[in-house]
């Protein structure tokens, strides 16, 4: 190929390749252009792993937390038991909301607003989710902004390559049930792909007048895709997406205190009979992809989404905070009785209304070339970016009256939080894969730059006509080099690793700060693997050092905050661990000579070390107040994760047992040794939680050649336990509980 040639090549516009969007069904153009895991999986430069179609549906969950627990890596804590709002971190990245993870859906960012407000109170429906792929250490270079922890992308359903439909519907515990349907085709140059998925339930939790605790949420996906004729010298094809979601909650920020959870784990107080999300979510996606010559692919992506969510509920109780109520209910007995609907009073209500804005065009491209030997592949991508966060809260009074709220002041629109946070971004990538022979390198950078501008007009001016308005912007980009590599030992074996600069925005400036603006978080990260693959054995083992030069922390209510969403500095800190995984066809290795029985066995665990490396006064927020100590554990951060599941599978059923062990969590920054709810301990004085197990039952009988039942029963011993003591108060697992539907395949 000419030099001409490539530089014409170059002047193409084409989008950040998405992640794997594997189905045996897509159209082969279309796979080449946006592969990156599955196969490739163990010889990519650094860690990744892949969860697809078939594996969701041995399982049958349609909560994510359970799910990605089978990837090492990963930090979750549960909140309400159904995983709507997963809180979500990669290798010792805080998980509250899931703020600090590129999270995407197709390889377009997902989370409502990722640079202005970038806590995803929407999250995408798991339930219509296809396949899932986690990408850490220097693999997910170009995925940013968030390059520290990792990448998740959320597959959509894929159009298929033939007529197809398949539809679903279940039911079960707490009148949990879902309904999902879709149909797609393709023609000689148009496919299709329609998709409606309704999950919902009743809720698990119990109020004391027998409301509803539970939640209604409704997708409704279009794909409509034209693409050229096999025949063409040039492929390309153009991709609308359209989407929509609703979700209508009846969910709580407020859990229990430790008497009442021991009492009744599932309690909900009457103070919260009024508590409710609002979440509307809408998408759109134009993706263009194009092959003008061989090896050389160009693929264009602009996009467009709009979240609006309302979370509404009860903020005090007779003039006390919940905190305080919390800390100690004894000597808040009167705001305490308010709050559970024995005594009368006022209650002040929060509206959290937010609408978030998204908006913008990613390009890349992959050109491919062989020089003797060396096999290469440049991909060169930029992305330009905006984001929009409205805050419109508003703070009304109900009276607890003979246990019903009642309304008795509406509040003004806005009294209680009135700001609008924008955020711009460019970030581009370059990276130049070098094969020769069993080697892989991989080095690359990637530059951000970012602009931030925050508008708080004040909670008396609902107007917004700029009386008392106060302003801040912060302008900021950074340039993040990094190299990995793999090395083939052997057919089945090689190692990988990698070195890369992590980065994480700073959040929005702040107008009423006392100890300085927040600066960008910036980290060294380096990880060293080991992978085999053969027969019937598939593990990776690895290690990874996340060297923070200036790790942020945060004020969000739904981490423990006062709820200012602002960022603030904490210096150096070190997180360091292991990840390791292997899966085993134990049928393979006992050498039972029988092909259509299988055994699978997985186990998933994870190690990690997290800690301050300087002493510093804390600003608040999630870590609390007061002096944080060099050597100090990081909170929230659980040091050991284990998951293990066996399965037994033949031509006609499938089962799988999974059991997830997490262990004991801080809650509080400390080196002494914890205290973990228990009696006579007051809820200020707790630094950890306890660990637990949760086993999880899947199965699959296949009744006819398009007609399988299923059955999910999740928490199968009935265990009990706290999960969190966040976002106020402790909150419980989903207790024992079972799912029952079919499948239809048409």
């Amino acid at each position: 190929m000419s030099f001409k040639k490539f530089i014409f090549c170059i002047s193409f516009l084409g989008s950040a390749v998405c992640f794997a969007q594997e189905q045996d069904t897509i159209n082969e153009y279309e796979l080449e252009t946006v592969k990156i895991i599955k196969e490739k999986v163990k010889t990519i430069t650094g860690a990744g792993q892949y969860i697809d179609a078939k594996k969701l549906q041995k399982l049958n969950q349609t909560n994510i937390n359970n799910v990605l627990r089978i990837i090492p890596g990963v930090n979750i804590r549960d909140e309400e038991g159904f995983g709507l709002r997963p809180n979500i971190g990669l290798r010792g990245t805080p998980v509250n909301r899931s703020a600090k993870i590129s999270l995407m859906e197709d390889g377009i960012l997902a989370a409502p607003a990722p640079y202005s407000d970038p806590s995803a109170y929407y999250f995408p429906t798991f339930a219509r989710i296809q396949g899932v792929e986690v990408l850490k250490g220097s693999s997910q270079i170009k995925y940013g902004p968030y390059t520290i922890g990792g990448a998740i992308n959320l597959i959509s359903t894929q159009i298929p390559n033939e007529f197809r439909g398949f539809a679903q519907l279940s039911t079960g515990s707490f009148n949990t049930n879902q309904q999902r349907i879709w149909i797609g085709d393709s023609k000689k140059n148009i496919d299709y792909l329609f998709e409606f998925n309704r999950i919902a339930s009743n809720g698990f939790k119990q109020m004391e007048n027998g409301a509803n605790t539970g939640f209604d949420r409704r997708d409704v996906l279009g794909k409509l895709r034209w693409h050229t004729s096999k025949t063409a010298k040039i492929s390309q094809s153009v991709l609308l997406k359209v989407g929509n979601t609703f979700e209508d909650s009846k969910e709580t920020y407020l859990g229990l205190t430790l008497d009442d959870y021991n009492n009744n784990s599932r309690r909900r107080y009457l103070g919260t009979q009024r508590d409710l999300l609002d979440l509307r979510q809408e998408q759109i996606s134009i993706t263009h992809n194009i092959n003008p010559f061989d090896k050389f692919y160009v693929t264009t992506s602009g996009y467009y989404t709009k979240v609006f969510r309302d979370w509404a509920r009860a903020n005090t109780f007779g003039g006390q905070s919940i905190n305080n109520i919390l800390a100690d209910p004894s000597a808040n007995q009167t705001a305490y009785n308010i709050m559970t609907g024995v005594a009368n009073g006022n209650i002040s209500y929060q509206s959290a209304a937010r609408t978030y804005y998204t908006k913008g065009i990613q390009t890349a491209l992959n050109y491919q070339f062989d020089t003797g030997q060396i096999k290469n592949k440049i991909e060169l991508g930029i992305r330009f970016h905006e984001d929009q966060a409205d805050r419109f809260g508003t703070t009304s009074t109900y009276a607890m009256t003979n246990g019903i709220m009642i309304l008795t002041n509406a509040g003004v629109k806005g009294n209680q939080e009135n700001q609008i946070r924008n955020a711009k971004s460019l970030a581009s990538y370059i990276t130049y894969e070098i094969n020769y022979k069993n080697l892989k390198l991989s080095p690359g950078v990637r530059y951000e730059k970012i602009q931030l501008d925050f508008e708080n007009y004040g909670n008396a001016d609902n107007a917004r006509l700029g009386t008392n308005l106060r302003k801040a912007k912060n302008e900021l980009s950074t340039v993040l080099p990094g190299i990995g590599m793999n090395y083939s030992i052997n057919t089945s074996m090689n190692i990988f690793g990698g070195v890369h600069k992590g980065f994480s925005p700073p959040g929005m400036p702040s107008v009423t700060s006392t100890v300085g603006q927040a600066k960008i978080e910036k980290s060294l990260n380096y990880e060293l693997g080991y992978r085999i693959e053969k027969r019937y054995v598939i593990g990776q083992i690895g290690g990874f050092i996340n060297d923070y030069s200036n790790i942020l922390g945060s004020d969000n209510i739904s981490g423990g905050g006062a709820g200012t969403g602002d960022l603030f500095n904490a210096g150096n800190a070190k997180i360091k661990g292991i990840e390791a995984s292997i899966d085993i066809n134990i049928a393979d290795a006992l050498k039972i000579n029988n092909p259509n029985i299988k055994l699978p066995l997985n186990i998933a665990y994870t190690h990690t070390n997290a800690k301050f490396q300087d002493t510093f006064v804390n600003g608040g927020g999630d870590w609390g107040s007061g002096t944080i100590n060099k050597g100090d554990f990081i909170p929230f951060i659980t040091p050991n994760l284990l998951t293990c599941s066996l399965g037994f599978e033949n031509k006609k059923f499938n089962t799988t047992l999974t059991g997830r062990y997490t262990g004991t969590t801080r809650i509080k920054p400390g080196q002494s040794d914890e205290v973990v709810p228990q009696n006579g301990i007051l809820y200020n004085n707790v630094t950890a939680i306890d660990g637990f197990l949760i086993i999880d039952l899947s199965s699959n009988y296949i009744l006819t050649k398009n007609l399988t039942i299923f059955t999910l029963f999740n928490n199968v011993t009935n265990n009990k336990s706290i999960v969190a003591n966040l976002p106020q108060g402790y909150r419980p697992n989903l207790p024992l509980s079972y799912n029952l539907g079919l499948k239809f395949n048409l």
